[in-house]
């Protein structure tokens, strides 16, 4: 039995059991919700095709539980993710590292985010939550989950555009960079044919050639400073960059920014947010703390705890 199974088993396990009965409520309250609510849509539909008064006087007398119960569950939810977050997944973290911090309702923030260069579109909807930081050895490294938007159209016709949803991490690289480099995947949709065909396509940026071919069917690179994005992406940084796409997916893009290196993991779903509909098992459990193992791989892949430069 590892560590995590002894964890689950003589605490997080009993801790789960008031949890799963506050959830069977709120899913009680969600199925019962949008029945009521599926039958309203059902009659008001009916009254306008069909012309049917019967129809449409249930429809309006059924409207004000419909509203009162989707408030109610929306509260009810609200308040079970809440006491998840602060009952189990801040004691999965704390698990993992004691010396960690963590912030449910807060994210990384929208100046980092922009200051990291990684997305050429800019916000019109920014928002995310669960915010871990901490140290792995000697260097000191944040994250959280984030989901930027643009917006397209206005009035009636708008409507959101993701432009990034998933693990949003940076760490000290214990440099200072003078120049910027950007390490984006090969299949990136925000860099279209026109910009890769092109030497620059924005902030005085080239195109970075690198003796890697492999590492060149993977990733683009640009960057204001040929010298320091080689001296930075070596042979050996650029392998473990590789091994990690593998891990993480081809979607991840990295950019060396004043001292940072801010890494985007994309992620499809809502990694900290428990269901109501279903229970919080051992598997769900799991996927959560493997979740912030993510950002210890990121750490120990790239080897950046082992303070490889000196800041000038």
């Amino acid at each position: 039995m590892n560590s995590f199974d002894q964890f689950f088993t003589h605490e997080l396990s009993e801790s789960l059991q008031p949890l799963e009965a506050e959830r069977k409520k709120v899913a009680q309250t969600g199925i019962v919700s949008f029945l009521l609510a599926g039958i309203t849509i059902v009659c008001f539909i009916i009254a306008v095709t069909g012309h049917s008064t019967g129809f449409a006087i249930a429809a309006f007398i059924s409207l004000i539980p419909v509203i009162i119960l989707l408030v109610i569950y929306h509260n009810r939810r609200k308040g079970y993710v809440a006491s998840f977050k602060e009952k189990i997944i801040r004691r999965i973290i704390n698990f993992i590292d004691p010396l960690l911090e963590y912030n449910p309702r807060y994210c990384i923030h929208e100046n980092d985010y922009t200051k990291s260069g990684l997305f050429l579109q800019e916000p019109d909807r920014y928002q995310g939550d669960d915010y871990v930081e901490g140290k792995r050895d000697e260097t000191f490294f944040c994250f959280s989950e984030l989901h930027t938007e643009h917006k397209v159209g206005s009035g009636k016709n708008t409507s959101w555009h993701t432009i990034f949803k998933g693990i949003f991490f940076m760490a000290d690289f214990n440099k200072n960079f003078s120049g910027r480099t950007y390490v984006w995947s090969e299949h990136n949709p925000q860099l279209n044919f026109f910009n890769k065909l092109l030497s620059s396509f924005a902030w005085d940026l080239e195109k970075i050639k690198l003796e890697s071919t492999e590492f060149e069917k993977r990733f683009i690179v640009y960057g204001n400073d040929q010298v320091e994005a080689r001296y930075i992406l070596t042979p050996s940084f650029m392998e473990r960059m590789i091994k990690l796409q593998g891990m993480m997916g081809e979607g991840i893009s990295f950019s060396f920014v004043n001292t940072n290196i801010n890494v985007a993991v994309p992620v499809k779903d809502e990694l900290f947010e428990p269901s109501v509909f279903s229970p919080s098992d051992y598997q769900k459990l799991g996927d959560y703390y493997n979740t912030v193992h993510i950002v210890f791989d990121i750490i120990d892949e790239l080897k950046l705890n082992q303070r490889l430069w000196n800041k000038e």
